[in-house]
């Protein structure tokens, strides 16, 4: 059997598991031109601190702005969850190759980011951690330190 003939084959088993519209998605986004559309930036809060634009790759999405406004009597869950919802919403529109997140705002607030953003997309943010004037990559998937490949 050829490799043509096995993808044919591979194509009509798809089809036929997950029907022609998701097969077409999935192609379509898979032939996309790898221009930097599938990477996002993500920053916690803006307002705060200047990030450089050099470290703003792909899209731009910034979780919140300013202070976060705890005198209305909203508690702080309701509060996050009014921020993560839209997040989640963006995490969905496709499929990212890369996320850089930017921790800035309340710590627990980055925390729930990156828990969300793995939770949604199975991918680990490249962190950009700022000390003394610069900013440092951080790129940690913890699959390759906990369960490293043997040879």
């Amino acid at each position: 059997m050829t490799k043509q003939n096995d993808m044919y084959e591979l194509l009509a088993e798809a089809v036929q598991n997950h029907g022609e519209n998701a097969v077409r998605n999935v192609l379509a986004e898979l032939a996309a031109k790898q221009d930097g559309s599938r990477i996002l930036t993500i920053v916690g809060n803006s307002g705060m601190h200047v990030i450089p634009e050099a470290l703003i790759r792909g899209e731009l999405y910034t979780a919140t702005h300013g202070t976060l406004d705890l005198s209305k009597g909203t508690s702080l869950a309701e509060i996050y969850i009014a921020i993560l919802r839209p997040l989640a919403d963006k995490l969905r529109e496709k499929t990212w190759e890369k996320i850089y997140f930017i921790p800035t705002g309340p710590t627990t607030l980055s925390l729930q980011i990156k828990l969300l953003v793995y939770h949604i997309t199975r991918i680990s943010t490249v962190d950009l951690y700022y000390e003394r004037g610069s900013y440092i990559e951080v790129d940690l998937d913890y699959r390759s330190y906990l369960f490293p490949q043997k040879e």
